[in-house]
């Protein structure tokens, strides 16, 4: 009897000892293999304003696919300046899409654009957390290139400016040129600012809605730049890329297509109010991840404590060139003198360019807002303020006459000469240009491309000194001289 009652209880002991060893085993392994959630911070719970934007899709494949990831490292940096409290600065260079395009007519404000979308969540959340607001000055002209650009955009910038971002928004206008050449050549100019901004791409897609006169989708292929070379130019430079057209447009069959055509303006062309929010948000996730990439994945960084000292125009090499052939090519030092703005009822041109008028017969100056051709009301309510502008005729045989200097660029032997290059454009215009008395190389414009914008290099490998362009118009219709040029000694715009 008692040797019984021993054994229960010695099996009642080990069944205890069991279970107990059994339950143990179990918390360990959970704790090992399920580890207590980050801590979400104050920070991301303001990203979460962004819920409020109203936007094409929120499809986290979608949104993936449509950012092309480059080197972040820049941006880490803009991000560890605005975590310790300090100001980021964003120069905003684009085309009509981030002028405005319809919006003004449409949502009868500017306030939609995808860059003031972007600041005002960024204000919102960096600047209640950190104190850190973020400033933009938008360079945005309808009908404008890169060429443009690239001798141009520091003409508009007060000298000693500096900024933590530049957005590119290029895809749209550059795509006609069927070459991310002047692209690259603007994307060297944007790297090499002093203060080594970060540079982002924002590829937008034209004409994909319903044509208000032709009353169907012109682009219906979708087609950018980002066919003509934009994406490997954006991975030779490491940029990273917002491209809407994963968002409009689905690929079928190695086709692209549109499919939210719907997401365009009222004149088919330009994109809406909800695309532009889209950009805006793609651009959100993007901060978002690169600051829990910062906040979770790199312990040894304390981003309030880092104090990096931004680096100037010689701490950055350039990658090497991509479609630009040779170093004679690519821009260095830029002139640029023009007539188009960003804004035509503020002076910020200040060309580099030295030149005077020395023959106007015929020519008188000129701007002309966009719209400025259908109605004034209408013009209002676009609520834009960019311009074409220079030196107008409406005369056969009216002659401009611009004396220029062209100087050496210091302590270069290449560049010991120059390129000169003219920006016109008309509405049926046609004139004769050429360099001091060389008519034997006359470049006759023609009026195949109504409106269009004209690049003519009238001179290649110029010496140094006082140089005389000659425009003769010899039609009667409108003909603009709205810029000149001094680049490489090689440099050309086909």
């Amino acid at each position: 009897m008692h040797k019984s009652i021993f054994c229960i209880y010695f099996f009642l002991a080990f069944v205890f000892i069991l279970l107990y060893h059994l339950h143990t085993m179990t918390q360990f392994e959970f704790s090992i293999n399920t580890p207590a959630p980050q801590k979400v911070t104050e920070l991301e719970k303001l990203f979460n304003l962004r819920d409020n934007f109203s936007i094409i899709t929120a499809d986290k494949t979608l949104v993936s696919r449509s950012i092309q990831a480059g080197n972040s490292d820049r941006f880490r940096h803009v991000l560890m300046k605005a975590l310790r409290g300090e100001n980021i600065s964003m120069l905003v260079i684009g085309g009509s899409h981030s002028a405005g395009g319809k919006l003004g007519l449409d949502e009868n404000s500017l306030d939609g654009l995808y860059f003031k979308v972007f600041q005002k969540w960024w204000n919102e959340t960096f600047g209640s957390f950190a104190k850190s607001f973020l400033n933009v000055t938008a360079l945005t002209i309808g009908g404008t290139g890169s060429s443009f650009y690239a001798f141009c955009y520091r003409t508009f910038v007060p000298e000693g400016t500096s900024f933590d971002i530049m957005l590119i928004e290029m895809s749209a206008n550059d795509k006609g040129r069927a070459t991310a050449k002047p692209l690259e050549q603007l994307t060297r100019q944007a790297l090499a600012y002093p203060s080594a901004p970060v540079v982002f791409y924002i590829n937008v897609v034209h004409d994909f809605g319903v044509h208000y006169y032709t009353n169907k989708v012109e682009n219906p292929s979708c087609v950018t730049l980002e066919d003509f070379g934009q994406t490997e130019l954006a991975r030779h430079y490491d940029i990273t890329s917002f491209n809407l057209r994963e968002i409009i447009c689905r690929k079928e069959e190695g086709r692209w297509k549109v499919m939210h055509s719907s997401m365009a303006g009222s004149d088919g062309r330009h994109i809406g109010v909800k695309a532009h929010a889209q950009i805006a948000y793609m651009m959100t996730e993007y901060v978002k991840n690169i600051y829990q990439e910062i906040t979770y994945n790199d312990t040894r960084i304390n981003p309030l404590s880092i104090n990096h000292v931004r680096g100037n125009d010689g701490s950055f090499n350039l990658p090497s060139l991509f479609f630009i052939k040779r170093e004679t090519e690519a821009l260095k030092e830029p002139l640029c003198w023009t007539g188009k703005t960003p804004n035509v009822f503020k002076k910020l041109h200040h060309s580099n360019l030295k030149f005077e008028i020395k023959e106007k017969t015929g020519f008188s100056p000129c701007f002309k807002l966009y719209g400025q051709k259908r109605n004034v009301k209408r013009v209002a309510g676009e609520l834009r303020t960019d311009s074409q502008g220079g030196w107008c005729s409406r005369r056969r045989s009216s002659v401009l006459k611009l004396k220029i200097y062209v100087p050496q660029i210091v302590g270069d032997n290449s560049f010991r000469t120059r390129s000169v290059t003219v920006l016109t454009s008309h509405e049926g215009g046609i004139a004769a240009i050429w360099l001091d008395n060389y008519k034997n190389e006359t470049i006759e414009t023609d009026s195949i491309r109504v409106k269009s914008n004209r690049y003519d290099t009238i001179g290649r490998r110029v010496n140094p000194g006082y140089h005389t362009i000659t425009v003769k118009t010899l039609s009667k219709e409108l003909f603009l001289v709205a810029g000149v040029f001094v680049g490489a000694p090689d440099f050309r715009i086909k």
